[in-house]
């Protein structure tokens, strides 16, 4: 006769292979799953809602210390052993079922573009920050300072996406839970501005990042909140619902991190033109990058780096191939965008 701790242990089994090799087979992902993860994101959310604070940071603090308490409790090797399996593959199937077969949708091509594209893309960001830096502060030397309140952006930028959603062709979806993290500390010294919780699917913002950058990081977040599971679309779709905003201050947190993107893959190629470029920037704008590098600075630390590479091999495991680089192929897509303006502008005058 099976027992029931056999009987378990063969239906969990059975799930991990079942979602290894849909995991494996990426054809074997179909509309079917984003149909299921929209009807999941629609019943979590409506729970995690309910609380202001973070269920997936409790969830996170909470299992770690039920597992030494399951582990210890065990007696016999073999029933630790299987402790260590539970613990493992129970959180493997739940990642995937609740978001990660995200990582499996299609990723928009991405485009080749010459030295000369990314420099005209470039200064037309330049040029919009500075112009919307003057606008908000008057004074083309004094930084953007973001004066609304967590709840206040929360609620501006969930107030965009209806706009965004219908720009990028996908179904807009209700009650974003958005929530500082109880790990802001933690993700500062690991180097993350925020994170989706996969289990909980609540988007996490890091309190001690510079609140300027606070709406593009919401945007980003509730992005993958979609199931845009691709940083480079994520960052695209973070850009474009800042600017869906009717407040300039959130415009020009997109803006400002698009030209950071967009200057540091500029430097990369052509380090002299980047600092020409950069030496045109209002004194203003200077003072919110300053901003954001002493955060970066103050977090430093030496375990950062293996910390990122880990996140590269997460991220190359689960097709996105160019790792944690994958971020900075938004400039891609900025080019591809800027470039279908002009065009669409163009045949409009013919």
């Amino acid at each position: 006769m099976i027992s029931k701790s056999n009987c378990y242990t063969f239906v969990i089994f059975f799930f991990v292979l079942i979602t290894f090799l849909i995991n494996k087979f990426e054809n074997l992902i179909t509309t079917n799953y984003e149909l299921l993860y929209q009807l999941w994101f629609r019943t979590i959310s409506s729970f995690t809602n309910l609380f202001s604070f973070s269920i997936g940071d409790l969830v996170y603090l909470i299992y770690p210390i039920a597992f030494i308490y399951f582990f210890r409790k065990r007696k016999l090797r073999r029933k630790k052993l299987l402790t260590i399996f539970y613990f493992i593959a129970i959180p493997y199937i739940f990642f995937y079922w609740s978001w990660g077969f995200n990582y499996n949708r299609a990723n928009p091509e991405l485009i080749k573009y010459t030295d000369n594209e990314l420099i005209e893309v470039t200064e037309y960001y330049l040029n919009e920050v500075n112009n919307l830096q003057y606008k908000i502060t008057n004074n083309k030397n004094e930084p953007v300072k973001v004066e609304d309140k967590f709840s206040e952006l929360r609620k501006k930028t969930v107030n965009s996406l209806s706009a965004t959603t219908k720009q990028f062709q996908i179904k807009n979806l209700t009650n974003h839970p958005i929530k500082i993290s109880l790990f802001s500390t933690l993700l500062s010294y690991m180097g993350f501005s925020g994170y989706i919780n996969p289990f909980t699917l609540e988007a996490h913002i890091n309190k001690n990042i510079p609140k300027i950058s606070y709406p593009f990081t919401m945007s980003h977040e509730v992005a993958h909140q979609y199931g845009i599971s691709f940083e480079n679309e994520a960052n695209f779709f973070g850009l474009k619902n800042t600017l869906n905003s009717n407040d300039k201050v959130i415009n020009y947190s997109g803006k400002l991190m698009a030209l950071q993107y967009l200057l540091y893959d500029l430097r990369l190629k052509d380090n002299k033109t980047g600092l020409k470029l950069i030496n045109k920037l209002n004194g203003g704008v200077i003072k919110n990058l300053q901003e954001k590098r002493i955060y970066n600075e103050k977090f430093k630390n030496p375990f950062e780096p293996y910390i990122k590479k880990i996140y590269d091999i997460f991220l190359k495991s689960n097709n996105q191939m160019s790792g944690i680089k994958s971020y900075n192929l938004v400039v891609n897509l900025l080019i591809q965008d800027y470039q279908s303006k002009i065009n669409s502008s163009v045949a409009d005058s013919s």
